[in-house]
């Protein structure tokens, strides 16, 4: 399994499940929630935490593909995972920037179909395929956190991910690819309670008071935080993987709006048949999602 994201409170969330529940190989970062230098700084030093040194971090691109970068510094802080302070590890000043070497070096030698999750903008991915049909067809399936049918999350039609490089998630869309979308349809369904800050101190563990302490930062700074709790968008992206059954999928033609500024990362339907290699999530079971999630941290723990 392969991870592409930006770290970002919801991404240290999602690879800390993914660990748990899939065979991690490696990380790749790119600029979004921060800059790439943080957001691969901060999977590191999450990695770190739990004791998975062997896992590598290879960083990715540093804006996105065709536009100046946008972040999410209102949100994830100065750091991108402000609200804990990590000890700093002697490695964080080696990680490559080797994102796409890396890739193209892992494929090649995998004789695995690829599985990949994507929870950040979509730069890294749409990068290393462009050109390189052969690993198109053997991506097995490829799960993204992003888009939205409705409403959006940086604008009143875009979600961030996408509203960040609109022309990666429109590549990417576009491909003969095995894609499972996970939008904001679902993570703005799936809340995370203010009574997960008590059960991540529950844990007893430096991940439990890492995890109360970013999460104490982020209910105060998500805007969309609600009284029942606030989304957590891209461990949403894990469970699709390992879980599917846990959401309601349609089929879908998906285009991304590049050219008109107002509507920049809209997510919309193509009239026509739909395309039976991408699926969106439209719908979410929440309680079997966050048992699921929960039994994850806690598998997690024991093995530290």
């Amino acid at each position: 399994m392969y991870l592409d994201m930006d770290p970002g409170h919801d991404d240290a969330l999602a690879l800390l499940v993914a660990l748990a529940s899939l065979k991690v190989k490696g990380v790749t970062t790119v600029a979004g929630n921060q800059t790439v230098d943080k957001t691969s700084r901060n999977a590191r030093r999450v990695l770190d935490l739990v004791h998975c040194e062997n896992i590598t971090v290879h960083q990715g691109a540093a804006k996105p593909l065709f536009r100046s970068l946008v972040t999410a510094p209102h949100v994830h802080g100065s750091s991108g995972l402000d609200g804990y302070h990590f000890r700093v590890p002697a490695r964080e000043k080696d990680i490559p920037a080797d994102a796409q070497q890396w890739l193209e070096r892992e494929f090649s030698q995998d004789p695995d179909d690829i599985c990949w999750i994507a929870t950040g903008p979509l730069t890294n991915v749409a990068a290393f395929l462009i050109g390189r049909g052969e690993y198109i067809a053997r991506i097995k399936q490829l799960i993204v956190m992003g888009g939205a049918l409705n409403q959006g999350n940086i604008t009143p039609y875009a979600e961030f991910n996408y509203y960040v490089d609109p022309d990666a998630a429109h590549w990417v869309m576009m491909q003969d690819i095995p894609i499972k979308v996970v939008g904001l349809d679902v993570t703005h369904q799936a809340l995370l309670e203010p009574n997960a800050l008590a059960r991540f101190s529950a844990l007893e563990s430096e991940m439990g008071r890492m995890l109360h302490d970013l999460f104490a930062f982020y209910f105060k700074h998500e805007p969309n935080r609600r009284p029942q709790g606030v989304p957590v968008h891209d461990v949403l992206a894990v469970g699709a993987m390992v879980h599917p059954e846990f959401f309601s999928w349609q089929q879908a033609h998906l285009m991304v709006e590049r050219c008109h500024e107002r509507y920049r990362g809209q997510m919309t339907v193509m009239p026509g048949t739909a395309n039976p290699s991408t699926e969106v999530a439209v719908d979410v079971d929440t309680v079997r999602f966050f048992d699921w999630m929960w039994s994850m941290l806690a598998l997690l723990q024991r093995k530290e």
